[in-house]
């Protein structure tokens, strides 16, 4: 497959890929003429922090697969991608550890004044009284708002602190999660107001979508107590910037931030915040997942995600409906033949139902054996077109399975 890389990867992985028969091409700058012809031969594009936008994916004819080196996919217009079906595949959890370091630092560097006393020491001033006024850590609340991999890994620092760490209920967690959030000691919250009205630090771990923006607003930041801390280390679409700059104002909410609303999509640029001349902030510039470490394990879950495609199997999709569809669920029973399912699946578009899902499995023993085609369909089948079914070569048995 050809592979177009539009970031910085280690040479180490690329030689990895090429060694397993793949042509890559790593564009670490815009073309100069502004086109994205470089797109035209790729059949997979890997991007860190490069938009990916409709206009891209329209020059990029033999594109299958979307990577993002990373977890969050918002900087890829992944409706365009749906659109044109091409797949998108993330790469979660390999910067969990990175971006919760980052987290506990920009904490320490808060409560501490840290920024503002290395500056005063750079300009020759000594003032010890100004810098003896933390809070400190051991015993304070700490709201994680977003307990997935990397929330669980600030929860794991937070709480080696003698952090006392709250999340939001939900019933819908995974029995791992479940025994991460017991071993951790977390407290559960039911409702948002329980969550924040006593949090002295709240940190920001969700993805940025239509539903999590402006997650922190006016009423979020009235049940916060007057001087908390916020941390947002996720998405800086996740604050409403006006909101928050009004917070810092009226209750002294103090900030550590490593992502903005408007932050340049260039490694450098000129560029001042709004927040940048305000006495309680702290900043950093979107460095969360920059380390070493990071970055290896990230290549290392790029490599996979191609790999698994390269075989027939995805890894991290994030664009793929993943609740069953249709109006029933179908089972056709059938040899393991040529042509029995273009067969079946004749059959039902005569009696124009659609196809929406389907999965084939083989059925293990001396070939030839038999197979188990389990469909869901648009509509259910009359009686008629189930006869019809039954009736073609090679099928053994039909049912209806599961009705919507």
């Amino acid at each position: 497959m050809h592979i177009v890389f539009t970031d910085k990867i280690d040479r180490s992985f690329v030689k990895i890929l090429e060694k397993s028969g793949h042509s890559c091409k790593v564009f670490t700058a815009p073309p100069e003429d502004n086109s994205y012809r470089f797109l035209e031969a790729a059949e997979v594009l890997v991007v860190r922090s490069r938009r990916v936008t409709g206009p891209m994916l329209d020059s990029a004819s033999n594109l299958g697969l979307i990577v993002r080196a990373g977890a969050g996919t918002d900087n890829i217009d992944v409706q365009a991608a749906s659109e044109k079906g091409i797949y998108v595949c993330n790469v979660p959890g390999k910067n969990a550890a990175a971006v919760a370091e980052l987290t506990m630092g920009l904490l320490l560097a808060v409560d501490r004044s840290i920024p503002a006393a290395t500056a005063d020491l750079r300009e020759g001033r000594w003032d010890k009284a100004e810098y003896s006024r933390a809070n400190g850590l051991k015993g304070r609340s700490m709201a994680i708002v977003g307990l997935g991999e990397i929330g669980f890994e600030v929860a794991q620092r937070a709480t080696a602190f003698g952090i006392q760490v709250r999340a939001l209920d939900r019933t819908e967690r995974s029995a791992d999660a479940v025994k991460r959030i017991a071993a951790l000691d977390i407290h559960m919250c039911a409702s948002l107001k329980e969550l924040l009205e006593d949090a002295e630090i709240v940190s920001l771990h969700l993805p940025l979508t239509d539903r999590t923006r402006n997650t922190v607003d006016g009423r979020f930041l009235q049940y916060l107590p007057e001087g908390a801390i916020l941390l947002n280390t996720a998405r800086g679409g996740l604050i409403d910037q006006k909101a928050l700059l009004e917070a810092m104002d009226r209750k002294g909410i103090r900030v550590g931030l490593d992502v903005y609303v408007d932050e340049p999509s260039a490694s450098s640029a000129d560029w001042r915040t709004s927040f940048t001349s305000h006495p309680n902030f702290v900043g950093t510039h979107h460095i969360g997942a920059s380390t070493a470490q990071a970055q290896d394990a990230i290549a290392g879950g790029v490599v996979d995600a191609i790999e698994a495609y390269a075989s027939g199997r995805l890894i991290n999709c994030v664009n793929l409906v993943d609740r069953p569809l249709g109006a029933c669920a179908i089972t056709v029973r059938h040899r393991d033949e040529v042509g029995v399912l273009a067969a079946v699946l004749a059959c039902l578009r005569g009696a124009g139902i659609n196809v929406q899902q389907m999965q084939n499995e083989i059925f293990s023993g001396a070939s030839p054996t038999a197979a188990v085609a389990t469909i869901r369909a648009s509509m259910t089948p009359s009686t008629q077109t189930l006869e019809d079914l039954r009736q073609l070569e090679s099928v053994l048995r039909v049912d209806i399975v599961e009705r919507v």
